[in-house]
Order: structure tokens, then C-alpha cells, then sequence
């Protein structure tokens, strides 16, 4: 049985961004999005026209106030975040461990930082095979092709 994995936008304010990362995660089978603390346009404009979008794709999306509801909620085993001062990881290797088990990557939009409290119980890290500075979008659509490639070896 495969597992869905969740891959998270944290805190996005543009509506582009949003409709854009959705767009990327959906292209993979068994991956699930999730928007967590969106504001702004995103907020207000985005969410609704995400729903519009997973609507009409016949797809999951999923809504959280808060990154802790990942665990809380989603009931993940392992949740990941993505962040350039992380430790040093293979993201392969993550995502293998990954497909095992109920699992969250967690990508920042670039628009605000997670707390150090929100932080509690994630795995911050960057994969070492990406260049630092890279955008939301791009590294969702990095994880989004090596997630196609692993499940298709299973």
C-alpha cells in the first residue's frame, strides 16, 4: 500500500505562488497539499481559487492554522521542514524513509518565518544537493520530480 505523502506551503501571501505550488504537487501521484497560515491575497483570494482548482482536478487540499496540526491533525510520524539553516541532508534519502511512513515536508514561501516554538518536534533541514536561495515554487517542483522518480522504483 503506498502512503500519501503531505507536502506543505508555509505561510504564503501571494496568490500566484499558491496556485503555482498546488499546481506542482499535484503533477505527482499520492502527494497531498497542504497550506498552512496562509494571509494576505492569499488568504482571501488564493485559498478560494485553490479550491476551485482541486475541485476541479478531483484532488485533495487541506487547510491548517498552524504547523503543529500536521501531527495533531494529519497524525504525522515525521514532519520536515525545509529551511536554509537545516541540517545538511540527501533529500533522497529522506524521501525514502519518507514513503514508508506518514510523512510532511513542510516548504517555506519565502514570506515568513515558522517560530522557534512552531519548530518544536520538526526536523529542520536543507538538502544538500540544492543550491540555498532557491524559490518556494522551484524547490516544491525539485521534491515534486525526485517523489515521481522514487515511487516510480517502488
Amino acid at each position: 500500500m503506498k502512503r500519501e505523502m503531505y507536502i506543505a506551503l508555509y505561510a504564503p501571501s501571494s496568490v500566484q505562488k499558491l496556485l503555482d505550488f498546488l499546481k506542482t504537487i499535484y503533477s505527482v501521484e499520492n502527494t497531498v497539499p497542504v497550506i498552512i497560515k496562509p494571509f494576505g491575497a492569499a488568504a482571501q483570494v488564493g485559498v478560494p481559487e485553490a479550491h476551485r482548482l482541486s475541485y476541479k482536478l478531483g484532488k485533495p487540499l487541506i487547510i491548517l492554522p498552524e504547523l503543529r496540526d500536521l501531527r495533531s491533525i494529519l497524525n504525522c510520524e515525521s514532519i520536515y521542514y525545509l529551511g536554509e539553516e537545516g541540517v545538511e541532508v540527501e533529500l533522497d534519502s529522506v524521501l525514502s524513509e519518507a514513503l514508508g511512513r506518514k510523512t510532511a515536508l513542510v516548504v517555506n514561501s519565502g514570506e515568513q518565518e515558522p517560530s522557534r516554538k512552531e519548530l518544536e518536534d520538526v526536523k529542520v533541514i536543507w538538502p544538500i544537493d540544492i543550491p540555498r536561495g532557491i524559490s518556494a515554487t522551484a524547490l516544491a517542483g525539485v521534491i515534486a520530480y525526485k517523489l515521481y522518480h522514487a515511487l516510480r522504483e517502488k
